[in-house]
């Protein structure tokens, strides 16, 4: 039987029994999957924790999980990707965080550049996205969401040299970017970077490299640069 997988809130390491009193898990667990109590299920608190349990019973519209085992779960690539991802339009971009987060990015950063159209997004829905399609990639975490921010803001918060995607210069060294322990990737909208956006970048000394010849959308270019550093 499979087991189904679900990240709640708090600490579950150390637990003998977890109480889910979350409704949207609740009503997953209950009135969509239409497990009962006995059957196996995998918890999960974003931190590598798996909380391997069966359903004991139900109260109240909450579930009583029981542990059978805890197990810790390590990281399948040595690489911590943070991508800085211009908004484009909403599908688009839910479309990116969903297979950015099934490749194992460790923070999600949108930002507005210069010829970003869209300006938000709902936190809410981009937060259950990432959060679902961890859980249906198996991961044992859930990737970092930041609200959508300045590219001002996201280079005074990039922690390393960002790696810009532009067209017209040298293709990408992956091997060379994955031998670095940390990545902080810039991609820009539909268009690309503007000329004021790529000043900014000059003045951190960004390392400015393309994919190719060949020009992708963005929401391409998104999930392209995540599965070079990666998957390799």
């Amino acid at each position: 039987m499979k087991q189904h997988r679900f990240f709640v809130d708090g600490q579950i390491e150390d637990a003998d029994e977890v109480l889910l009193s979350d409704r949207s898990i609740v009503h997953q667990i209950v009135d969509v999957l239409r497990l009962r109590n006995g059957d196996p299920v995998i918890l999960l608190d974003g931190t590598g924790i798996e909380f391997h349990g069966v359903i004991k019973s139900s109260i109240k519209k909450q579930l009583i999980i029981s542990k059978e085992r805890v197990k810790k779960i390590s990281k399948t690539s040595e690489v911590n990707v943070h991508l800085f991802a211009a908004l484009i339009k909403k599908d688009k971009f839910e479309w990116v965080l969903q297979k950015a987060t099934e490749l194992g990015v460790t923070r999600i950063t949108p930002i507005i550049t210069d010829r970003t159209e869209k300006l938000s997004i709902s936190m809410d829905r981009a937060d259950k996205i990432v959060r679902e399609a961890s859980e249906q990639s198996e991961r044992a975490d859930v990737p970092f969401l930041d609200e959508p921010i300045s590219l001002k803001e996201a280079l005074s918060i990039c922690e390393t040299i960002p790696v810009i995607l532009h067209l017209g210069v040298p293709r990408i060294n992956v091997t060379q970017l994955r031998e670095t322990q940390n990545v902080a990737v810039f991609v820009g909208p539909e268009g690309g970077f503007s000329d004021r956006d790529l000043e900014q970048f000059k003045r951190k000394h960004a390392q400015v490299v393309s994919l190719g010849e060949q020009v992708l959308r963005a929401e391409t270019a998104n999930v392209a640069i995540c599965s070079l550093l990666l998957l390799g």
